[in-house]
């Protein structure tokens, strides 16, 4: 049973002595309803929860021909939340909130160097591609560049080599356009 005095609007702040037992804070995956990510996004950073949400930008043409760029998420339907796992309850408590991702009864999770090589991904204003079935390829590694030092699946298509990191914990996988010349097999 939580402190009463602890507990403000739905979130448990607990002790330093307490923290110690409730783990660390790691990536956690939740799912929302459609088009709801930019609006979960705000809630939880005015919560004070860090709140990762990939954003990409595409030009879209109405029915008048006229182009106009939007941003639309990299993930649809899903956003990362780095928290320790007793908090993941007041999040799914979230109207627009469907579930936190699990495996196993687990929530799922993703590590620090994704987000950071998503981020870095983004970064580099090239064209990103999410896809959900995966290209057997072969394992590389980058050597220089930005991205140095980042492990994924080598994929050509048309004559472009992609370099992929794959989120298991949403079955998708991330792919950028990469020269061959920064990268080595393992």
């Amino acid at each position: 049973m939580p402190n009463p005095r602890n507990y403000t609007g739905g979130k448990i702040w607990l002790s330093q002595a307490e923290k110690c037992f409730a783990g660390e804070k790691k990536w956690h995956v939740f799912y929302l309803r459609p088009r709801t990510e930019n609006l979960v996004c705000r809630t939880l950073t005015n919560l004070n929860y860090e709140v990762f949400c990939p954003v990409i930008q595409s030009v879209r043409i109405w029915k008048n021909r006229q182009k106009k760029k939007i941003k639309l998420p990299l993930f649809p339907n899903y956003l990362f939340v780095y928290t320790y796992a007793h908090e993941l309850y007041s999040i799914k408590c979230l109207p627009q909130v469907v579930s936190c991702v699990s495996c196993g009864g687990k929530p799922s999770t993703i590590s620090d160097k994704e987000v950071e090589g998503i981020r870095r991904m983004l970064g580099l204003g090239r064209a990103i591609t999410v896809e959900t079935k995966f290209s057997k390829g072969e394992r590389v590694r980058i050597v220089s560049g930005p991205l140095t030092g980042y492990e994924g699946i080598l994929v050509k298509q048309r004559s472009k080599t992609r370099f992929g990191i794959q989120l298991k914990a949403i079955n998708q996988m991330v792919f950028i356009d990469i020269d061959q010349l920064y990268l080595k097999k393992l």
